[in-house]
């Protein structure tokens, strides 16, 4: 399938934005859905290492020195290296996420879920008393991003339309509403190969543009709203998915001193969004219904859109990581995480409705019915076609290397204090391959390296013995954003992220130990538009928006050592 979207790389690359020539631009959380876009690289590469087993949750995954846990395998391997004894675990996990935004709420915004966090084995594979002390074998399961969360608002008194960005889109693409006929537009109607058309397709179909002239595409313009109209938009999120990892992993203790180990990650992917978004005008100074003598012949009452698009497909990735203790109670530890290269596949459709009012009856190709009103419930077209990225036309691309550091002190048998930090270079993903027909690679790797930047993230973690069968956790986490300073994402994208744990774990009898962890994470979006515009005829914009998601996680680990 030829598919075309000229991009301007001076925009920030997370902004979803378009363009067709220096001057002109398009973007927000509406705009271009139907393709992968730099954002949603970053999005995808937004691992976490707050999950996993309840002992890690609780200490916030400041894993990078300690080790003997089964999240060591997706962290720092060399952990791996620290049992003396086998071990399998699972560890099974509530999320509770809730939402908000700086506008009034509407609809779901709230998403309740259970899920895998951890799931694995350790296996003590060689004792020995040389210098290689001992060497495991881990095999297991981390989950690393959770996509699962909700949001949904609405606001009025808006001025621009997204009509607005569709009639400029047409405009720019010298693009006649006869091209979407056959014969010239005297016969059926037809989908383009181009998909970048389709909404704006749906937009004309639905009453929300029309172009008055049909030899001039200046002439796209939101006809059937008028210049003295109110209008409110309202928009729903829905995103469903995760990242999760399989390891097979290998970790060995020399001499009591050293720990080497590594890893071989698999990861899985999949995200699953829904946008619906609608508009609604009032007509001041009409009839009780809002609308009549308007001074339209034909006035729009409502307008919706729904966007449906599916990511998935698999990674691979390689770690490799040490730890020394310089003396018995302290532990230096870093790792190395390679990029993770992705395949993934990607559908797209969308979907749209409209209702008008006749207050003249002056388009033979128009049928109100009997109340004068004009629908868009019977017509089969309102729906684009499934457009599917996979095969030779899959996306691949790699996510950022990251680096870690940590360092711990041990009081004895009485607790422990862990520090990491972690530095992952989100400039530094490059796209592999895509779609035919789109801009060449070399747009997208420009647009990381202008607009990103490596992200910090800091994770402190203690826990207290108060017994030798009961410990107590907690911990700290925060990433910083990945975006230049002079940069921000027009389009919703997790920048910041702060997580906070606690945790009690049990030992209930001999090789049998229960933990249990909560967690409380908040991530927040930047300003963000829903969509904007702009060309030599001026600009037009939604309002500017920012959402922050809370997730209280509740964590289990059932393990037994043998």
């Amino acid at each position: 399938m030829k598919r075309v979207i000229l991009l301007l790389a001076a925009v920030a690359a997370a902004a979803a934005a378009s363009a067709q020539s220096s001057g002109r631009g398009w973007g927000g959380l509406l705009m271009d859905k139907d393709v992968l876009m730099p954002g949603d690289m970053v999005e995808l590469s937004q691992t976490q290492f707050n999950f996993g087993t309840a002992r890690a949750m609780a200490m916030a995954g400041a894993f990078t020195s300690l080790g003997a846990d089964l999240s060591s395998m997706s962290i720092n391997p060399a952990g791996l290296g620290m049992y003396r004894h086998s071990d399998i675990s699972i560890t099974p996990m509530m999320s509770f996420a809730r939402s908000k935004t700086n506008a009034p709420e509407y609809g779901r915004n709230s998403r309740d879920r259970f899920s895998m966090a951890n799931i694995g084995v350790a296996i003590n594979a060689y004792e020995g008393s040389g210098s290689l002390v001992s060497l495991n074998i881990g095999f297991g399961y981390n989950r690393l991003a959770d996509f699962n969360y909700d949001y949904s608002f609405q606001r009025g008194g808006q001025r621009a339309t997204v009509g607005d960005v569709y009639s400029r889109q047409l405009y720019w693409g010298g693009v006649s509403k006869n091209d979407f006929y056959t014969n010239g537009g005297s016969g059926n109607w037809i989908w383009p190969d181009d998909p970048q058309y389709w909404n704006a397709m749906l937009a004309y179909r639905g009453f929300l543009i029309d172009q008055e002239d049909p030899k001039n595409p200046k002439s796209w313009k939101p006809t059937w709203i008028g210049n003295n109209a109110e209008m409110g938009h309202f928009t729903e999120l829905q995103s469903r998915g995760s990242v999760g990892e399989y390891t097979l992993s290998v970790g060995a203790n020399i001499n009591n001193k050293i720990y080497i180990g590594a890893s071989l990650g698999i990861q899985s992917v999949y995200q699953r969004k829904y946008i619906d978004y609608g508009e609604e005008y009032y007509y001041p100074g009409t009839g009780p219904d809002g609308y009549g003598n308007s001074g339209l012949d034909y006035q729009l009452l409502w307008w919706k859109l729904n966007q449906s698009v599916i990511v998935e497909g698999t990674g691979v990735n390689f770690k490799a990581g040490i730890v020394y203790r310089p003396t018995t109670n302290l532990r230096l530890g870093a790792a190395i995480h390679t990029p993770t290269y992705y395949s993934l596949d990607r559908k797209f459709q969308s979907a749209a409705a409209g209702l008008a009012y006749a207050n003249n009856h002056v388009d033979p190709n128009v049928t109100p019915d009997g109340k004068g009103y004009i629908s868009t419930a019977n017509d089969p077209n309102m729906t684009s076609p499934v457009l599917l990225d996979d095969g030779p036309n899959s996306w691949s691309f790699v996510s950022p290397t990251r680096l870690m550091f940590g360092a711990s002190y041990t009081f004895g048998q009485r607790g422990v204090i862990s520090v990491d930090y972690e530095r992952d270079w989100y400039n530094g993903i490059r796209i592999k391959d895509n779609p035919s027909g789109l801009d060449s690679q070399s747009w997208y790797n420009d647009s990381f390296r202008d607009n990103y930047k490596g992200a910090n993230i800091v994770r402190v973690g203690a826990e207290f013995k108060p017994l030798p069968v009961l410990a107590l956790r907690a911990g700290f986490g925060y990433s910083g954003s990945m975006f230049k300073d002079d940069v921000s994402p027009s389009s919703p994208l997790f920048t910041k992220t702060t997580y906070y744990g606690a945790g009690v774990g049990f030992v209930l009898g001999r090789g049998v130990l229960l933990d249990i962890a909560y967690q409380y994470v908040s991530s927040k979006t930047p300003d963000y538009y829903l969509f904007y515009v702009w060309d030599e005829e001026g600009s037009a914009d939604s309002a500017v928006y920012s959402t922050e998601v809370k997730r209280h996680n509740v964590a289990l680990t059932l393990g037994f050592r043998f």
